[in-house]
């Protein structure tokens, strides 16, 4: 008896994915609200198609350059007599990953440990950190993001909120520090968790969890902790999140949108976006396009139906075919590869 009673009940679950769905239908319906879809279709059927095609290109190298990263933290889990990971394994738990991110939100995660973990014979509890330090890097350089766009809003509203631009200098600052300190913060973590006067504080349940958070941290930056390899990670993040700007900025091409919008306000227009991949809704689907439309509203004065035009398709090849195309590809030949 006691034993289904810590058994959650499976309408939990299903709950949990129905509430996830009306999220993202609430959120689409108010990006699309009060726009005729006859304009959206104006507006996106004259799309330039090779800036399009540039976009895939992009956007399948920036998951390439996310695998390679993969690769780095990876590392210290191979042994000395076969230290490399394999960039074809990492590049097909990466892009497997995002396939199964369309259709279940963060369930590709374990689709990409699971995947890893077969192809490499790695062990599931010590790839889970890197994961988890991916993510991290993820969010400090979506903060860095945010804190060069502060830098370079309209006059009139640095103007009116001058401490825009020091707060923007201050979160990049940050970010900077906080990646050199990466690799030391599970120690650092641990040795602040074993001062009496701090173990007072928490309970035993909850100090052994943070523990483990430590233990985490220590396990995924093991690579970082080599001086050449953590200024090898901050350079590949940054070209993973210019291809991301860069996948905004082809698009304003393929809409013939480059006289409207310049490369500063697409950076503006993608800091807001980049957001919506935060909502957990399958495929990022109604807070991307509300945030994207909503930031080139704003941003660049665009016609809302415009706006939710370039949002709609940017979704489309950003997230679903580059998600999709290559898993695809990838899980085919992997299907059906001579041996």
């Amino acid at each position: 008896m006691q034993e289904s009673q810590q058994t959650p009940p499976a309408y939990k679950g299903l709950l949990k994915q129905a509430l996830i769905l009306v999220l993202a239908l609430g959120l689409l319906w108010y990006a699309f609200k009060g726009i005729d879809l006859n304009d959206i279709w104006n507006y996106a059927k004259n799309l330039k198609p090779f800036p399009v095609f540039l976009v895939i290109v992009s956007g399948v190298f920036g998951n390439f350059l996310r695998s390679y990263r993969w690769t780095l933290l990876l590392r210290p889990l191979k042994s000395e007599s076969e230290p490399n990971i394999s960039q074809f394994n990492s590049f097909y738990a990466v892009a497997i990953g995002y396939g199964v991110n369309v259709f279940a939100p963060r369930g590709g995660e374990v689709v990409r440990l699971l995947s890893i973990c077969k192809s490499e014979k790695l062990p599931w509890a010590g790839v889970l950190p890197t994961l988890l330090i991916d993510r991290l890097l993820d969010v400090a350089f979506l903060l860095a993001v945010f804190g060069l766009t502060m830098l370079i809003l309209p006059p009139a509203l640095l103007t009116a909120m001058p401490w825009l631009k020091s707060g923007g200098l201050v979160l990049v600052i940050v970010v900077i520090v906080g990646l050199v300190a990466m690799p030391f913060t599970g120690t650092i973590f641990s040795r602040l968790l074993k001062i009496p006067s701090f173990q007072s504080l928490l309970s035993e349940h909850l100090r052994v969890k943070l523990f483990q958070l430590a233990e985490q941290f220590n396990q995924g930056t093991l690579s970082l902790k080599n001086i050449a390899i953590l200024p090898l990670v901050t350079l590949v993040s940054i070209f993973i999140w210019f291809t991301y700007w860069l996948n905004f900025y082809l698009m304003i091409l393929a809409f013939g949108l480059e006289d409207v919008i310049d490369a500063a306000q697409c950076l503006i227009i993608f800091a807001i976006g980049s957001i919506g991949s935060l909502i957990p809704t399958p495929s990022s689907a109604g807070g991307f396009h509300l945030l994207v439309k909503e930031a080139a509203v704003m941003t660049a004065k665009l016609n809302p139906a415009q706006a939710i035009a370039f949002a709609t398709v940017l979704h489309f090849v950003t997230i679903i075919v580059v998600s999709l195309l290559p898993a695809l590809v990838l899980w085919l030949y992997k299907r059906y590869q001579i041996k």
